[in-house]
């Protein structure tokens, strides 16, 4: 018997950009396929073209493993450690392994394939004269396997340089404060109205 391949759902998903005074906004947003259940379309070339040599990755707005497309549309340069997990030796400065944004699309994960379904929107905030989105913003909505439907979630993603971004960019790091423990993290914005 041969394979069946996995359905393709990327175009479920939708993508727009916008100028809103000194800003520009990318937003992806559509229901999340089940990883391992939906073909995936992940674009190397496009994701070295965006990122390569800069520090950064160029981290999926929805992650390809819930079927996304993989191109650029889907796509915005990302703070290596908030993307993936950070290395060992960043790890102190970090208070635990980073990867903020990787958890969040592992809990995903987890939940649509215990029956959840899961709706998404996502944008990168960028200044007008940059490339690099400074904020990520994500809300979704989640739908139990008996079909009750959550109140929306929203999260905040500074996307903060990074000591791979600062390298990649010749630049000395700054000074060393609180030790080298890394800082107090103070919550900058509480739910959405």
């Amino acid at each position: 018997m041969a394979p069946t391949s996995l359905p393709d759902i990327s175009s479920r998903f939708t993508f727009r950009n916008w100028m809103q005074g000194n800003y520009f906004f990318k937003e992806a947003a559509g229901e999340l396929g089940v990883p391992g259940r939906v073909a995936t379309h992940r674009d190397v070339k496009a994701q070295r073209d965006l990122a390569g040599g800069s520090g950064d990755h160029a981290g999926h707005m929805i992650g390809v493993q819930f079927g996304a497309p993989g191109g650029i549309e889907n796509m915005g340069l990302q703070n290596a450690n908030m993307n993936t997990f950070a290395p060992k030796r960043l790890q102190e400065a970090f208070r635990g392994h980073g990867g903020s944004y990787h958890d969040l699309e592992s809990e995903w994960a987890r939940k649509l394939k215990d029956g959840y379904r899961i709706t998404v929107t996502i944008q990168d905030k960028y200044r007008l004269d940059e490339e690099r989105p400074f904020v990520r913003w994500v809300q979704w909505v989640e739908t139990t396997p008996k079909g009750k439907q959550q109140a929306a979630q929203t999260l905040d993603f500074g996307n903060f340089s990074s000591p791979q971004l600062r390298a990649a960019r010749g630049e000395q790091p700054g000074p060393i404060t609180n030790g080298g423990k890394g800082a107090q993290v103070i919550s900058l914005f509480g739910p959405r109205r």
